[in-house]
């Protein structure tokens, strides 16, 4: 892959990672928001779960760009893994599961689908096992 376009996808799903994040935490929603409430509905469990999620999506973004500048910290490589697993199953319930339980729009599904996937591509090329470049 190019180095370049290595460079601005990792930068972006970094990017997409911190602000779902923020937004999660401040009480927005964001991403996660949907993701939990399409699992739990709404309540003050939900909003730790989204919280929770937040605290994780942020930190995804930071161990995309130490993997991107090439810091090397021991557990880089199987956090990534973990969150590329949890990635997916973000992706099943955003994207599978919550299009079942309301009316979408197809356009717009496609639109937040192709953004899942794009992050879940980045994910995956910085990670060891699926695709590392160094």
């Amino acid at each position: 892959m190019n180095r370049i376009s290595y460079f601005l996808l990792t930068i972006a799903a970094a990017l997409y990672l911190f602000v779902n994040g923020i937004l999660g935490i401040t009480n927005r929603g964001g991403d996660f928001g949907a993701m939990a409430s399409t699992i739990l509905g709404t309540g003050d469990f939900t909003n730790v779960i989204i919280i929770i999620l937040s605290i994780c999506g942020i930190a995804a973004g930071i161990f995309l760009l130490l993997a991107l500048f090439r810091v090397d910290v021991p557990i880089t490589d199987i956090i990534l893994l973990v969150f590329v697993v949890l990635w997916v199953i973000f992706i099943a319930i955003v994207d599978v599961l919550r299009p079942l339980n309301n009316k979408i729009n197809a356009l717009v599904y496609l639109q937040q689908l192709a953004t899942h996937l794009m992050v879940l591509g980045a994910l995956m090329a910085s990670t060891k096992r699926f695709g590392y470049i160094r």
